[in-house]
Formats: structure tokens, C-alpha cells, sequence
């Protein structure tokens, strides 16, 4: 199996009950298709970058969660379907350790003894 993760933006008019109950519905549709959740953050009510059907701010949630690669079609597909949802993104999990850059000095590189074999 897979990691991934996956944010969807709910209309600002969302509570936060009601963005409690989507978040179970979407883990259950998950667990339904073979999947299992990871993790569940529940950002809350943010403002947008970019206006989206007139709205300027939006309720976030991500998901992280694993599963097979037709799962993501799948769960994107059924979050579409629902008019409250503004926007759904799924991209594969990294973990936070390898996004890290290299501390300066301890990049390894073809020419980094600097000399010359001649």
C-alpha cells in the first residue's frame, strides 16, 4: 500500500460539527475501500489564496492515509460529487524528514574535493 495525502475545502458556511461529520464520512468511505487512515488534521475555517465561486475563505481539512492507487480516483471522484466541497487535492505522502534540505557543508558532489587528476 500507498501514502498519501489529501486536503478538500468545504464552503465557509460549514460549522465545525458539520466539517466533523464529512471528516467521518470520508474515513469511513476510505475504510470501506481498503484503505486505512493515518492521520486526520482538521485545519478549520482559513482564507483562500484565490476566490473560488465568490467565496474568499474555505473550512481545510488533510487526510493522510494508505491505500491502493485506484482508491485515489475513487475518493477524489466521491468528494467532487458533493456540492460543499470547493477543491480536493491527493498527492503520495513524503515524510517531513526527507524534505529537508542538506545543511550547507555536507553536500557530497563529483567535484567537491577540487582537485585536479592531472
Amino acid at each position: 500500500m500507498t501514502k498519501y495525502e489529501t486536503v478538500y475545502i468545504l464552503d465557509p458556511s460549514f460549522d465545525e460539527n458539520a466539517a466533523n461529520e464529512e471528516a467521518d464520512r470520508v474515513s469511513g468511505w476510505m475504510k470501506d475501500l481498503g484503505g486505512e487512515v493515518v492521520e486526520v488534521q482538521k485545519w478549520g475555517k482559513r482564507r483562500l489564496a484565490y476566490e473560488i465561486n465568490k467565496k474568499r475563505d474555505g473550512v481545510y481539512t488533510l487526510f493522510v492515509w494508505n491505500g491502493q492507487g485506484d482508491m485515489v480516483k475513487e475518493v477524489e471522484r466521491r468528494l467532487r460529487l458533493n456540492e460543499s466541497v470547493m477543491r480536493v487535492l491527493t498527492t503520495m505522502y513524503v515524510s517531513p524528514e526527507l524534505t529537508q534540505g542538506v545543511p550547507e557543508g555536507e553536500a557530497v558532489g563529483a567535484g567537491a574535493d577540487g582537485g585536479d587528476d592531472e
